[in-house]
């Protein structure tokens, strides 16, 4: 979306005015020297230097604190303006000055840039602050070329145009400019409500709120207030000297408060939000403002609301409002969060480990360093803050060096890791314990140089451990094991006398130990080679636990399926739902193989027949080769149909029913009748199928052995559960003779289908009477579990 034309005129007005204020500024730090020193009257006795800044003219010609200034410019001290207005020697051009043991000395300041600036005046005046404002009017420019429609958007940009210009006045405020002077008072307090503006506009697109806008609008207007008296006070004679203090106090309060605002709302937020969709957000919104502000809030803002020098220069303590433009530009371009969870997690314990050496290094700095005029305090914190910093930052560099170049460089280390990845692939093709223990001691054997590898079985009801020999090595490690066996957990790693053990599983009252004997070079086992065998362990454990669940479901099938009487009914349901998966794989072969083979060859031999010269007794022989292809064809879609019925789930109960009815109508003499009332509650795919067996097992045994030429069907809900009813006026049969015969007849097969599913069935019969058979069943939906806790297990059927 293009912006609009007055979007576009104001936006082209906005950088226009930012322009000139941006080379206004330039010129006034290139034209005036950065004298540094800061001065205030005593006791009516004269000026006198109470603190100097570091890389300022005034340090660099030998101007001392305690120093009296007598004159400026060759007029007395108290008729120059900065000095009476702002207690600053700033855009003097020489001075007189009276030395604490009474010497008189003059000093002159250079004007201009020379080689006579230091370093230090370089950098702090113009390359960093002018890096600063480069980089965040880069990201002004590329957020509004890429966002210009958001209004989000347009707030950051006046965040980040504000931090910028700001950092960069900051220079010309120290030298007492009126224009930088105004900005550093108008637009720094102003700095946190835009960001509050930002967060508010920002937040709706989350269906939330940052600050109530009553609020943002007092704050607005109190920042309001205290500017107009800045604007008065620099740009008029109207107020007082004294006022000064006033406002600087007000102004460091307004500055602090807001951020203190913007903490405190973050901190809310992030408390309020920690468990839903918004916790990255406000994680990250939250870091990213305590490590931008903090510095220069605390070590800036707070000495000088309480009257007391600045603890470092503020062009050092702003450069950590880098983070801002990166962060918050971040958040408005991105559509997925990096884990701010894991990156914090990291920092605590990076700055753990780096909190008592940084200590230690900037003290031993500050002794090394310093100097007769004191400031040690300021020393020492401006040291630790440096070297705290930028140890941290090294080892998050060092944790990304280690990750991409350590594989290559050091490949030894990793090849614990492959051994790990091939491990875990081996033990996918596991099915019992001896492949296990084979995967396990080839994988130590070809990594570790060891002269034992031996499974060992520790039976703590039995208090004995084998297989073992009478050797003294042996004896001597059985005795170990027996000793501490009421500690073993599987997975451990343990310290035996002559080597290591692994406990890789615990059977009953058996725990599997794999002892590992000493290394045949006779060194000890070292940091990595004991980490790779605790995660072997660990593996070797869950493996073997799943193997022993699986051989005792294996005994439990085994027991269930030689018992006298039926099965339990989670055995029975296990089985359908495993034959029905066979069917329905037998299904999906034939059809795409036997069927599609029939079809090519019935195509080549009707092709044959229509575009070749052939005899009338040969045409009718392929007649009636075509006619048999066509059989076949259709009995073997027959038998697909028979062995999965397509979309049973997606026609319903009563459907499939139906379609069943329809489809043995063609075939057989006898007339169904199907009577049935909706099913509101949807039953599940195993159920369905289900019921479609029964009927279609019923109907096939009514065809071959019932005679009968009606038959009766019935299918609906009573008291939430489903009833069925099957009634034919064939021959009948003996019931009692029917019960001792289940195995020999497909009535036994609905029976245990119907047990599955935990329903009851009962079959009423007598010779020449007909048979009727009755079927309840509970409504289980996919989330019911069975008494073995198989929740639907309708993916062994889908």
């Amino acid at each position: 979306m293009k912006p609009t034309p007055i979007k576009r005129l104001t936006a082209i007005l906005f950088l226009l005015l930012l322009v000139s204020i941006i080379i206004y500024l330039t010129a006034v730090i290139i034209r005036v020297p950065f004298i540094g020193a800061y001065v205030t009257p005593q006791n009516n006795a004269g000026f006198f230097v109470v603190s100097l800044a570091p890389g300022g003219q005034a340090k660099m010609n030998g101007l001392q604190i305690g120093d009296q200034i007598v004159e400026i410019n060759g007029k007395l001290a108290s008729q120059f303006p900065n000095l009476s207005k702002y207690d600053s020697l700033e855009d003097a051009d020489n001075i007189l000055v009276k030395r604490q043991d009474g010497a008189t000395v003059s000093i002159t300041f250079a004007k201009a840039w020379s080689g006579e600036h230091t370093a230090t005046e370089l950098l702090l005046q113009l390359y960093v602050p002018g890096i600063s404002l480069f980089v965040f009017c880069a990201f002004s420019i590329f957020l509004y070329v890429k966002r210009s429609h958001d209004p989000a958007a347009i707030l950051l940009i006046l965040f980040f145009s504000s931090i910028g210009i700001s950092y960069y006045s900051s220079s010309a405020s120290i030298l007492r400019d009126p224009v930088g002077l105004s900005i550093i008072y108008v637009v720094l307090p102003a700095i946190p409500l835009l960001y509050m503006s930002f967060m508010n506009r920002y937040l709706r697109r989350f269906d939330a709120s940052f600050i109530n806008n009553r609020l943002l609008a007092a704050l607005f207007a109190i920042i309001g207030l205290v500017s107009a008296s800045s604007l008065l006070y620099i740009w008029t004679d109207l107020l007082s000297n004294g006022t000064f203090n006033v406002i600087k106090g007000a102004y460091s309060a307004l500055v602090l408060i807001g951020n203190l605002v913007c903490v405190y709302k973050l901190i809310l937020k992030y408390i309020k939000h920690r468990f839903t969709k918004l916790h990255s957000l406000f994680t990250i919104t939250l870091t990213a403002h305590l490590v931008a502000f903090t510095p220069f809030a605390t070590l800036n803002l707070l000495p000088q609301l309480f009257g007391n020098d600045q603890v470092l220069p503020p062009a050092f303590t702003a450069l950590f409002l880098f983070i801002l433009p990166v962060v918050y530009f971040y958040l408005s371009t991105s559509n997925q969060l990096f884990d701010i969870d894991f990156i914090l997690t990291r920092f605590k314990y990076y700055t753990s480990l780096c909190l008592i050496p940084s200590l230690l290094l900037a003290g031993a700095v500050t002794l090394a360093m310093q100097e007769r005029d004191g400031g040690v305090w300021s020393e020492f914190i401006g040291a630790f803050v440096v070297l705290y910093v930028g140890m941290t930052l090294f080892l998050y560099a060092k944790e990304q060096i280690d990750q991409r170049f350590r594989p290559r460089l050091f490949k030894a280390m990793y090849s614990y890791q492959d051994s790990l990845d091939r491990f875990s692939r081996n033990v996918a093709k596991v099915m019992k314990q001896a492949d296990l223990e084979a995967v396990l001691k080839s994988e130590i054997n070809d990594l570790l140089p060891v002269g034992r590898i031996t499974f060992l079985i520790v039976d703590q009801s039995e208090h004995a451990v084998f297989p073992m020999k009478d050797e003294q090595e042996e004896l001597v490690t059985a005795d170990f094991l027996l000793g501490i066996v009421n500690t073993f957990k599987p997975g451990d790693l343990i310290d035996l006398p002559f080597g290591l053990g692994l406990v890789i599983g615990k059977q009953r009252s058996r725990f599997h130990v794999l002892w590992i004997g000493q290394k045949t070079n006779h060194t000890r086992f070292n940091s990595d080679e004991i980490r790779w065998l605790k995660t072997m362990a660990n593996y070797s454990s869950i493996v073997f636990e799943n193997l022993y669940l699986i051989e005792g479901l294996i005994e439990d099938l085994q027991s269930e399926v030689r018992k006298e009487h039926a099965p339990s009914p989670w055995v029975l349901r296990m089985l359908f739902l495993l034959s029905e998966n066979e069917r329905r794989k037998l299904a999906a072969d034939l059809h795409d193989s036997a069927l599609q083979d029939q079809l090519l060859w019935y195509r080549r031999l009707e092709s044959v027949i229509m575009d070749h010269p052939i005899s009338d007794k040969l045409g009718s022989e392929l007649e009636a080769i075509k006619e048999g292809l066509l059989d076949v064809i259709h009995q073997i879609r027959e038998t697909c149909n028979e062995l999965r019925p397509p979309l049973l789930k997606e026609m319903g109960v009563i459907e499939a029913v139906e379609s069943i009815i329809e489809h043995t109508q063609m075939r057989v003499n006898f007339e169904v009748k199907f009577r049935s009332k909706p099913i509101k509650d949807e039953l599940n795919e195993e159920q369905i199928t289900a019921i479609y067996r029964i009927v279609q097992e019923l109907l096939r045994n009514a065809d071959k052995h019932a005679s009968a030429r009606i038959v009766m069907l019935e299918l609906e809900l009573r008291k939430g559960m489903i009833y069925f009813r099957y009634k034919d006026d064939g021959v009948g049969m003996d019931v009692n003779h029917m019960v001792e015969s289940f195995e020999h007849m497909g009535l036994s097969g609905i029976k245990e289908r119907v047990a599955s599913l935990e329903g009851e069935i009962s079959f009423i019969s007598e010779r020449g009477n007909g048979l009727e058979v009755t079927i309840i069943m509970p409504i289980m939906t996919d989330g019911i579990r069975s008494d073995r806790g198989i929740a639907g297990d309708s993916y062994l059927i889908s």
